[in-house]
């Protein structure tokens, strides 16, 4: 997938993948990470569209940062 800005804030955009964690609940796991052990940020807000769709996520900004920094 080609690389776009962020829609709402223009900032660039991390790739990655959804997880779900032993609770049932979603989580986000960048590509960045790498090894064996990828922690999951955890999703904890989300909004779809029930007319076309779409579907908007939401996760700790600061605690992604942290992911990626690997701290």
């Amino acid at each position: 997938m080609e690389a776009a800005p962020c829609p709402k804030c223009k900032a660039p955009m991390d790739e990655g993948r959804m997880s779900w964690t032993g609770n049932n609940s979603a989580g986000y796991v960048s590509n960045k990470q790498t090894g064996m052990l990828r922690v999951v940020t955890k999703i904890s807000q989300a909004r779809a569209c029930p007319n076309c769709g779409f579907v908007e996520m939401y996760l700790d900004p600061n605690e992604l940062k942290l992911r990626l920094s690997g701290k």
